[in-house]
């Protein structure tokens, strides 16, 4: 009957040694399965020695029960370890001194197999303390099937009662059975199977969950590269068609180099600049900023370079922004105003007027010094009819004009110090010797510099002009 058992259990125990040994290596993240098999293997030995120790002749008895005093301690460990690993807990320090009590009681367990014996269960009871401190701590945490592995324990213990109560003589062999723990030790290797199978195949559904969820990720993520695609190409469309609206530099206008230029925050700016010619030879010049950015403001200056091309010839300059204002409240676009400065040139003599718009400033070349035309009014949109001033003066000879939107004047450096109107003057007045479109190029430049790392927040817009007698 003995050896039944003895065959039994050691190939149970290396049996399921081996498949958890296999399933560690399919997945090294499970570290639980490789305790759990060098525990199982180690109790096959356990086992086999025990039952060996008493089916053996009497001169081998000492032997395997030596054998058996030799694996016993560090079985203990790894199923301790098998429990850290399953529960996802740190090893705490204190499991090393218990480690080397079960080494040292072990040895002595070893040279004198029954005398010192009582000195391994020691740490033994130690060892179940801890066990038992951490199958309760899981369970009330309701840690995933925590039950299974402590009802396996608990089997373990009800048997090994059992040996424990036959070895003091409190009860007889139950159906010949004189060793009752590898019953026990059968039940804590099924449900720890059990156990780690439930973990594995949750995780498997928690990683195939994962990968689901990154496949959509995936498909959303190119769906939304693929969105903001087609946005950034209908911006650039709108970009190419708004900056197809707007002129660029001309020279030999009458007695006039005229410079256009814009820098937009945004894909699609919100200043505007136009000229036109007519056919009495006045020229009309026109800069504007809509409020906001994008496509809004975009729009806005779609509709101020219609109205312009169609009315600015044949209007003057009150009724031109007058007529404006009141099409562009009318259309009712809520908080979308635009602030337009027109300039009508008749020879060297400038009519001027302003909606919302910065100074116009004047290099006199004959003094060397800036005018600085300042003119107040209401945006257009704002209301339907405004009473906007008129400024004039005369050019003479290499006198130059600057018309700008607030976008350089406004412009913070890294410390949120603004550009100011004063640098814009000293600069126009530095490079007053240079063609136009280099005085703009080098506003534009002093403007980087300044800047710095900060981002640009509104567009930067000229319309600078020279005079020729």
């Amino acid at each position: 009957m003995e050896l039944v058992q003895q065959i039994f259990f050691t190939t149970l125990a290396a049996s399921f040694g081996i498949l958890h040994i296999i399933l560690y290596l399919y997945n090294r993240k499970f570290k639980s399965n490789l305790f759990l098999s060098i525990f199982l293997f180690l109790y096959a030995l356990n086992i086999f020695f025990d039952y060996q120790s008493s089916l053996a002749e009497a001169e081998y008895h000492l032997f395997y029960l030596r054998l058996h005093r030799l694996v016993m301690p560090y079985n203990s460990l790894f199923a301790l370890l098998f429990l850290y690993y399953a529960f996802d807990l740190s090893i705490p320090k204190y499991f090393w001194g218990l480690a080397a009590a079960l080494v040292v009681t072990g040895i002595l367990a070893v040279i004198e197999p029954l005398q010192y014996f009582i000195f391994v269960q020691i740490p033994l009871l130690a060892v179940i303390a801890e066990g038992t401190r951490i199958l309760a701590a899981a369970v009330k945490r309701q840690k995933n099937d925590a039950w299974i592995l402590t009802t396996g324990f608990i089997l373990l213990f009800i048997f090994s009662s059992y040996d424990v109560f036959m070895d003091l003589n409190l009860i007889s062999p139950i159906a010949g059975v004189v060793n009752g723990y590898p019953f026990g030790f059968m039940g804590l290797m099924l449900c720890a199977s059990i156990y780690l199978a439930r973990d594995f195949s949750r995780a498997n559904r928690t990683i195939l969950q994962k990968e689901r969820e990154a496949r959509k990720l995936e498909v959303e993520r190119k769906v939304l590269e693929a969105e903001d695609q087609r946005k950034a190409l209908e911006l650039q469309q709108a970009r190419e068609v708004q900056l197809s609206l707007l002129p660029t530099c001309i020279t030999g206008l009458k007695n006039y180099n005229f410079c256009f230029e814009m820098r937009p925050a945004t894909e699609v700016g919100g200043d505007y600049y136009d000229y036109s010619l007519s056919e009495s030879g006045e020229i009309s010049i026109a800069i504007g900023d809509a409020t906001n950015h994008g496509m809004k403001a975009g729009m806005m200056v779609s509709i101020m370079k219609s109205l312009f091309i169609s009315h600015i010839n044949r209007m003057e300059i009150r009724e031109f922004l007058n007529h404006c204002s009141g099409i562009i409240k009318m259309m009712n676009l809520k908080n979308l105003f635009m602030a337009l400065m027109i300039v009508k040139i008749n020879g060297n003599q400038l009519r001027i007027s302003s909606a919302g718009i910065p100074p116009l400033l004047i290099y006199r070349k004959e003094t060397g010094e800036i005018d600085e035309i300042t003119i107040k009014g209401m945006p257009l949109g704002s209301l339907t009819s405004f009473p906007y001033q008129i400024a004039e003066t005369e050019l003479y000879d290499g006198d130059i004009v600057l018309l700008m939107t607030d976008g350089l004047e406004e412009l913070f450096d890294n410390n949120r110090n603004t550009f100011g109107r004063e640098r814009i003057k000293e600069c126009l007045r530095v490079n007053a010797d240079k063609s136009v479109d280099k005085i703009v190029e080098k506003l534009f430049s002093e403007g980087d510099h300044w800047q710095g790392e900060t981002k640009q927040d509104d567009d930067i817009t000229f319309v600078s002009f020279k005079y020729k007698s």
